[in-house]
């Protein structure tokens, strides 16, 4: 009788506990971990879970990368397992659990994390590549500009690039020396103290700069890895013989910035052989205003650079003229290379292995056949396409995938509301023709990536 009565009683106390859970399952230990990277290509994806009212295994679905894998996993009260029948391809794997308790309420748990496959062959590295001091016509000095961008924004990498014509004795500089220019001199003193490997590169460069107060300015143009400069008042310095000049040196790189009517369109982007060998990097976003609207954001200038033949990537820079170096919104440029040194990021840039985004930690991986964004492709017969958005801030959803071609034709798209997001399917390989992302999320945030070209 008083083992009954206990049992009785137990199972009172079990029902009251049952009715009264309004807690949702918790999820105890993940394996591959989250965010884990240098994962195996064929791992064994564990996930353990509890709840005071017990789990409801009925309920249980399991999705890797958007397929329900559910039928084909090891279900127990508190572990879900799963062994993919295939090696995952190199990068970001999506993990997404869904799961009830027992309780009257059925309270829902919904989960999603990510891990990667492969040693990453690059690393994702943020800064900008466009900024003014008051040795030309900005604020602050050099110190304050990399001071801010290293210790405040925590950037990665911070270019200086001053209005080259606004420098001293710009006359008598050229771009292989410039050593009479006492600020050019003093830029690369500063550069040199805060330049660390691994921590910090502090780069410099000069900003070209055609003269804009005019009926259809030329525009400005950003060189970097120069001994010196130019300036568009010296002799015979008109945009075709410009690029010529830049031509004729080694190792120097280039970036259109802010291209449209208001500073210039280089000739409406009109192509040059000349110049395609050297400038590499396109301006899309740039502006130091935090609301989006009030900066100049030239995606349709970036589509006309491909569409008239440039191989550009975007970059998205706050072109500072105040001291807000790095911390006067979210733009970055993101530049994939082997690590944190000048050479390297030099090396990113100029294989056009970046992308331009308007939200500071925003990740996107993007490969065609297994080769990142800037390459080249030939003589392949399929495309394999991988992409992948990646934000860990939980107010920055990723809404969608855009995959643009030749035209502005997208060719390729895909809805989230997450903030994980990723995108793969093949497409039969067409001659002379480039694709590349956007990334749209919520809070007016947009971000694209370097094509890479089929030839």
């Amino acid at each position: 009788m008083n083992n009954l009565s206990v049992n009785s009683n137990f199972k009172n106390k079990s029902i009251e506990t049952i009715s009264e859970d309004s807690e949702p399952p918790s999820i105890e230990y993940t394996s591959p971990t989250k965010c884990q990277e240098y994962i195996v290509s064929k791992p064994t994806i564990k996930i353990g879970y509890s709840d005071v009212s017990g789990v409801d295994t009925s309920s249980i679905k399991l999705f890797v990368n958007y397929k329900d894998v559910t039928k084909k996993s090891t279900i127990s009260q508190n572990e879900i397992s799963y062994v993919p029948d295939n090696k995952f391809i190199r990068g970001t794997q999506i993990v997404k659990l869904e799961l009830s308790d027992l309780s009257a309420n059925k309270n829902t748990n919904t989960t999603e994390w990510y891990f990667v496959v492969g040693t990453p062959i690059y690393n994702h590295y943020r800064g900008l590549l466009h900024s003014h001091t008051s040795a030309s016509d900005g604020h602050g000095t050099y110190s304050d500009a990399y001071y801010l961008a290293r210790d405040k924004a925590s950037l990665n990498f911070f270019a200086i690039t001053e209005h080259s014509n606004l420098l001293d004795n710009s006359l008598n500089c050229n771009i292989e020396d410039a050593s009479n220019s006492k600020k050019w001199t003093e830029l690369l003193k500063y550069k040199n103290m805060f330049n660390s490997n691994g921590n910090f590169i502090a780069l410099n460069g000069f900003e070209m700069t055609y003269p804009y107060k005019v009926d259809n300015p030329i525009g400005h143009i950003n060189i970097f890895n120069s001994d010196g400069f130019a300036s568009a008042e010296q002799h015979n310095m008109g945009l075709d013989n410009f690029y010529r000049l830049i031509y004729n040196q080694e190792d120097l790189i280039g970036q259109f910035n802010h291209p449209c009517e208001k500073f210039g369109t280089f000739d409406n982007l009109k192509y040059s052989p000349y110049g395609d060998s050297v400038i590499s990097l396109i301006e899309v976003g740039n502006g130091y205003n935090k609301e989006m609207n009030k900066n100049i954001i030239s995606f349709d200038m970036y589509q006309l650079a491909l569409d008239n033949g440039w191989h550009l990537a975007p970059t998205c820079n706050q072109d500072n003229h105040r001291v807000d170096f790095g911390i006067a919104n979210e733009f970055r440029t993101v530049i994939l290379s082997t690590d944190l040194t000048k050479d390297s990021l030099y090396d990113g840039m100029k294989n056009m292995r970046v992308y331009a985004t308007q939200d500071k930690n925003l990740k996107i991986e993007y490969n065609i056949n297994d080769l990142p964004m800037g390459s080249i492709i030939s003589k392949s017969s399929k495309l394999r396409f991988s992409i992948s958005a990646i934000d860990n801030d939980p107010n920055d959803k990723i809404e969608e995938i855009q995959v643009i071609s030749n035209n502005g034709e997208i060719i390729k798209r895909k809805s989230f509301k997450s903030n994980l997001a990723k995108l793969e399917f093949s497409l039969k390989s067409i001659r002379n023709k480039f694709y590349y992302i956007k990334v749209i999320q919520n809070n007016n945030k947009t971000s694209v990536t370097a094509p890479i070209w089929i030839k």
